[in-house]
C-alpha cells in the first residue's frame, strides 16, 4: 500500500517533503518488485473533508517521481486509518491477503493509523523500512522501532 504521496501533504511540510525523497528509490524498488511478482499496489490517497484536496487536482495526484500506475487499486479515504468506512477490507479479502506492506506518509499519522487498523482486521502490517516518511527523522527511526518493518532486500526473498 502506498499512502498519501500527494502534492497538497507534501506542499505543507518542507520535512516532510525532504524526508519523502529520500525514501523515493526504495518506494519504486518495492513498487517494481510487487509489479514484476504480480502482486496488488493499493494507491491510497486522503482528502479530508474540509481542507480537500478536489479529486483531480495536481494537489490530489501522486508525486510524479512514485511509478504507481492508472492500473493499481485507488482507495480514497477521509481518515488517518485507511480501513475506516472505505473498502480496503473487502479489496484485501478477496484477493486473499492477508499481508500488508506499507509505505508513504506518515511514520506518525496515516501509515500508523492504517498499520493499526490492519491490526484490527486481523491482517499482519509491516512498514517498509525506509519506505515511511515523517516531518523528522526521529519520528520515522521511532515509527520503524515499535512496529515490524521488512527491507526491500528481505521482500525480494520471502516473495
Amino acid at each position: 500500500m502506498v499512502i498519501d504521496i500527494q502534492n497538497k501533504w507534501l506542499s505543507s511540510s518542507p520535512g516532510l517533503r525532504a524526508s519523502l525523497e529520500q525514501r523515493i528509490e526504495v518506494i519504486n524498488s518495492a513498487i517494481a518488485l510487487f509489479r514484476k511478482k504480480g502482486l496488488p499496489i493499493i494507491r491510497v490517497y486522503h482528502v479530508d473533508k474540509a481542507e480537500g484536496p478536489l479529486l483531480g487536482t495536481e494537489e490530489f495526484d501522486f508525486l510524479p517521481s512514485i511509478e504507481i500506475a492508472e492500473t493499481d487499486t485507488q482507495v480514497i479515504k477521509n481518515y488517518p486509518n485507511a480501513f475506516n468506512r472505505t473498502e480496503l477490507a473487502d479489496i484485501l479479502a478477496l484477493r486473499k491477503t492477508d499481508v500488508v506492506i506499507l509505505c508513504g506518509l506518515s511514520a506518525t499519522g496515516c501509515v500508523l493509523a492504517t498499520y493499526v487498523g490492519a491490526e484490527d482486521h486481523d491482517l499482519h502490517p509491516f512498514l517498509l523500512r525506509d519506505g515511511v516518511a515523517a516531518g523528522t527523522e526521529q519520528n520515522v527511526r521511532f515509527a520503524e522501532e515499535i512496529f515490524e518493518t521488512l527491507s526491500v532486500g528481505a521482500l525480494m526473498q520471502a516473495l
